[in-house]
């Protein structure tokens, strides 16, 4: 009775550290889907970011070449040209 016990002990175990271990591999793999969510997401924010910033900058060149060609901007009466 008692072996039988102990083989039950035993398999108890093996069962705790079976089910420990593929609990592991699910945390692992919702970390790993959570992890690469945040990251495509930190990615497509940056894209964006990058993206308004170029835009505003075009859009102020744009603005600063029609100023000049309208004669509202420039250093032509200051420098004595």
């Amino acid at each position: 009775m008692r072996l039988f016990i102990t083989g039950l002990c035993a398999v108890a175990f093996l069962e705790f550290l079976f089910t420990a271990a593929w609990a592991g591999v699910v945390a692992a793999n919702v970390f790993q889907g959570v992890a690469c969510r945040f990251l495509m997401a930190m990615v497509a924010v940056r894209a964006m970011h990058v993206t308004v910033i170029m835009t505003v900058r075009v859009i102020v060149v744009v603005i600063a070449i029609r100023a000049v060609d309208m004669f509202l901007l420039g250093h032509a009466s200051y420098s004595g040209m």
